[in-house]
């Protein structure tokens, strides 16, 4: 196989147009032309960042070796899948700046790149530099948005660049790119309920656990995270929501919900100069963080729900994405230090409130 056919074939492989190739490497789409109908190869300069671009090594575009696994790409993989573990963001940062240079139009690697640049910004700057980074990200999900093929990554980076635009307060901006979500992902719930109907006895009852768990998950998040968060009814109703559908109070993972609606409401009551109410909603929000911490950090493991609805359904802590290094009790304990709070802060109680 000759240079130019292998080139092509890999060009197809990675979901590549001969222009978009040429875009990449800075020459015309001709040139790339005469290298895969052999009428020239490409210049010795172009071979490193040809590989690159085609996730291949060198040895194997110019074929010394047969196509193996990239192990560099595999090494930068491992890597930036740990920090998900570790919660170390600047680790993530790095790793994705190395492999968006050692793999140009990877769309992939670009995608995980912005979403880390837009995850970063929200937990560690603000002022000027969040801003800047915001514009980063928005431009770093753009250009995925404009050169994926392929669904999954477009579906992504559209979630991320609305996201992004709506903290920025550009709502028009962002449901344009709602608009280009691929059609087939729009109601992804479809594939569950097709599912849900092949499956027979335990399999099916336990598939249907799941998917109801999903559509709780889908409608605390509408609730408790679409900006009305501060008002009590949305917070009465997402603690209704989750008290009927866990009654024995196994809450699991919605402890995190739990923590953060308590909070909320105490906040309101430290508003209303309701200093005891809130201290006592504060004590409950410590409790739900404190087991949601011990589910996360302290004691990760496999977990059961034991509500009537949810028996079957079990929760690998192990597995779940940190974007940070603090707990949720750090969170809380640093969401109290907001002026409003400067009200309660000297009563006995909440002296106590941290005390281990």
């Amino acid at each position: 196989m000759t240079i130019g056919e292998r080139i092509k074939q890999l060009r197809k492989k990675n979901d590549l147009t001969q222009e978009k190739l040429a875009d990449y490497l800075c020459v015309s789409y001709q040139a790339v032309s005469k290298w895969e109908c052999g009428l020239s190869s490409p210049d010795l300069a172009l071979i490193i960042p040809l590989a690159k671009l085609l996730n291949v090594t060198t040895d194997e575009l110019l074929g010394a070796v047969p196509e193996n696994n990239d192990m560099r790409y595999s090494e930068l993989k491992a890597n930036y899948d740990e920090t998900f573990k570790n919660g170390n963001m600047l680790a993530r940062l790095n790793v994705c700046e190395s492999a968006v240079k050692e793999y140009p139009g990877d769309m992939k690697w670009l995608n995980n790149y912005a979403w880390t640049v837009w995850c970063r910004s929200i937990g560690e700057l603000d002022g000027e530099a969040y801003e800047q980074e915001r514009e980063k990200a928005i431009k770093l999900f753009d250009t995925v948005i404009e050169n994926t093929d392929k669904d999954e990554i477009k579906v992504n980076a559209i979630t991320g660049i609305v996201q992004c635009l709506c903290n920025k307060g550009c709502k028009k901006e962002a449901k344009k790119y709602v608009d280009l979500f691929p059609e087939a992902k729009i109601i992804p719930s479809d594939k569950d309920k097709l599912l849900g109907m092949c499956l027979e006895g335990e399999e099916q009852a336990k598939h249907k656990q799941h998917y109801l768990g999903g559509c709780l998950q889908a409608l605390i998040d509408a609730l408790l995270w679409n900006g009305v968060a501060e008002n009590k009814y949305t917070c009465i109703a997402t603690e209704k929501i989750i008290e009927a559908m866990i009654p024995d109070e196994n809450y699991c993972g919605f402890h995190y919900e739990m923590a953060h609606i308590q909070f909320r409401k105490a906040e309101m009551k430290v508003n209303e100069n309701r200093t005891n109410e809130a201290i006592n909603l504060l004590k409950k929000a410590i409790y739900h963080a404190k087991e949601y911490d011990l589910l996360s950090s302290i004691s990760p493991g496999v977990y059961a729900y034991t509500a009537p609805l949810f028996n079957k359904v079990t929760i690998d802590t192990r597995k779940w994405c940190h974007t940070g290094n603090t707990t949720l009790l750090d969170d809380i304990k640093e969401m109290c230090n907001r002026k409003n709070f400067d009200t309660i802060r000297n009563h006995k109680e909440y002296s106590e409130l941290f005390e281990e």
